[in-house]
């Protein structure tokens, strides 16, 4: 497991840099955003507001975490999925954003580091970003036990731990090596190395992890679980 603080991000990574006002309108960015995106602030015609920049998710995102700074002069660190125009591609960045004081009243600092390469290679996710108080922690994928759908979100449950994932089950799944996780139910998905057993109750099958959780498994789910243990 790796652990990320701001302080090692900023040693480690290039900042991304975006200063914006109170409508969301960007007054400047540094080097490294103007190179991810290709902002053009030569151009006296042109203007950008990050709402129409960015999908509806993505500035909901951005609104709540203005919203904490303003509460707090600076928001959590948010992981977010930005689609990058020129590559076609997603980059992941861990946000944080700080409302800036004095003669730049109303002014925010939005600090972006891609993670996008220790999060996943081109198929599979090889570390899983969750939130730990501060701290950013990368899991390691084999020491993972189970994912536990909540809403958009996911539970990652890790060596008798339980962390907050800002991905949903959905995506986590698509990720995942097929021979090491199997969803077992709608809101589960089980690192078949760590299963105890297998448990019938009546024609309901549940699963004990070796941490002693109890999961289910869904009707639909059941011949899948029945040919991974050889019992079909």
């Amino acid at each position: 497991m790796l652990s990320l603080t701001l302080d090692m991000l900023q040693r480690t990574f290039n900042v991304g840099i975006v200063v914006y006002d109170e409508n969301y309108n960007i007054i400047c960015v540094n080097k490294t955003i103007q190179e991810f995106f290709h902002f053009d602030f030569e151009r006296t015609d042109t203007s950008y507001n990050l709402a129409n920049l960015h999908s509806p998710k993505v500035f909901s995102q951005i609104k709540d975490m203005t919203e904490e700074a303003v509460t707090h002069t600076r928001s959590d660190s948010y992981i977010i999925k930005i689609y990058q125009e020129t590559h076609k591609k997603n980059l992941v960045f861990l946000i944080k954003v700080f409302l800036l004081h004095g003669q730049c009243r109303d002014i925010f600092i939005a600090l972006l580091y891609n993670v996008t390469d220790i999060l996943m290679d081109e198929k599979k996710i090889i570390k899983f970003p969750v939130y730990d108080g501060n701290n950013f922690l990368l899991l390691d994928v084999p020491e993972i036990d189970f994912f536990k759908a909540i809403g958009n979100q996911t539970e990652i449950f890790y060596q008798d731990r339980k962390y907050l994932s800002p991905l949903s089950l959905g995506k986590i799944e698509k990720k995942l090596d097929s021979k090491d996780f199997v969803r077992i139910h709608k809101s589960f998905i089980v690192n078949v190395n760590k299963i105890e057993k297998l448990e019938k109750d009546k024609n309901k099958y549940q699963i004990l992890m070796k941490t002693g959780y109890y999961l289910p498994v869904s009707r639909v789910k059941t011949n899948i679980i029945l040919n991974m243990f050889g019992l079909k």
